[in-house]
């Protein structure tokens, strides 16, 4: 995972193949040109939003930050749980899945980079069926299934049937994979730690394929299908200024605090911890301001979610070499 430009920007999973497909690609796409991504370029780090939407419901499952730090060639990645609470609107429903789809993405982008305190200078929305078209494109993913996956959802048409150990998943298969939660202990928290076990084995997957007649196909299908704020002149850019570090190495974490029922509702929420998303931000992602000065991430007079809010919530992170060793464990 170091020394190796190419395989730093691999570990991006999805924006990293946006960036390698654009070299094949960069003379046929409009120009985009971002100025944030010049502020960010002077400042050595760029943050990037990832979404992963459901195709039916128009939530999201995924979302996750990616800072590249381009003095020390790091990689950080921390994905935000689908249930934390998230203040976006009047109505009732204050999980941070359904604030893309309300706020459209854009707008969304700007408002968590003002709550988180950092620049979001690039936004990237795909659905779960760009998802099962790329893998189905690279022929299939290889990695290790924690456990056995079933579940049925008749009103999702979500059907999961995954027996554990290793295996290569189709696109459909790694679409199941990747939305199983009920069987985990820790509910989302073991579906985010799947996901970082996919990122790394599509990434090495990635890593083995050298066709850009590939690489292409599969920008298209993010390019078509998915909601981006870059141009190839940016993607450029960006790669110009990781160059600059012949090292370095990518980090992976959940963002920080602790799942809660709702005593009013019944709903569970997932609250973040505000000394810890202070302690992340500004070490990893180079945070201007401090977290949440506008209060988005918590119902202050609600005491349970506060007291968690205001507490240190003990959080690990993890290399790709953790990873790809097993040394993730999924409750």
């Amino acid at each position: 995972m170091k020394d190796n430009i190419l395989i730093k920007l691999m570990l991006l999973s999805f924006v990293l193949l946006l960036v390698v497909a654009l070299i094949a690609y960069a003379t046929s796409l409009p120009d985009k040109k971002s100025d944030a991504l010049e502020t960010a370029a002077s400042q050595k780090i760029y943050n990037i939003l990832v979404l992963g939407e459901d195709s039916v419901a128009g939530l999201c499952d995924l979302t996750m930050l990616v800072s590249l730090n381009c003095a020390s060639g790091d990689v950080n990645v921390m994905q935000i749980p689908r249930d934390t609470y998230y203040n976006f609107t009047d109505g009732n429903y204050k999980k941070i899945n359904g604030a893309p789809r309300a706020l459209g993405v854009s707008k969304f982008a700007q408002e968590l980079g003002e709550s988180l305190g950092i620049g979001i200078d690039y936004y990237l929305a795909i659905t779960t069926d760009t998802v099962k078209g790329m893998v189905d494109a690279l022929g299939g993913v290889t990695l290790n299934v924690p456990q056995n996956m079933d579940y049925d959802d008749p009103d999702q048409g979500l059907h999961i049937h995954l027996n554990a150990g290793e295996h290569t998943l189709d696109g459909e298969s790694a679409v199941q994979f990747l939305r199983y939660r009920s069987g985990y202990v820790t509910g989302d928290l073991g579906r985010a730690d799947a996901q970082k076990i996919f990122m790394a084995a599509f990434v090495k997957k990635l890593g083995t394929k050298k066709d850009p007649i590939l690489f292409y196909k599969l920008l298209k299908m993010i390019s078509d299908s998915g909601k981006m704020n870059i141009g190839e002149r940016d993607i450029l850019k960006v790669m110009k200024d990781m160059s600059g570090s012949d090292k370095g190495e990518a980090y992976y974490l959940t963002a920080p605090g602790e799942a809660i029922r709702s005593e009013k509702s019944g709903a569970w929420y997932y609250i973040l911890s505000r000394s810890c998303m202070n302690e992340i931000l500004c070490e990893r992602f180079g945070a201007k301001n401090d977290f949440d000065l506008s209060d988005k991430f918590v119902d202050k007079t609600v005491k349970r979610f506060y007291d968690i809010y205001e507490k240190r919530c003990e959080y690990k992170v993890h290399t790709a070499d953790d990873i790809e060793n097993d040394f993730l464990h999924i409750n």
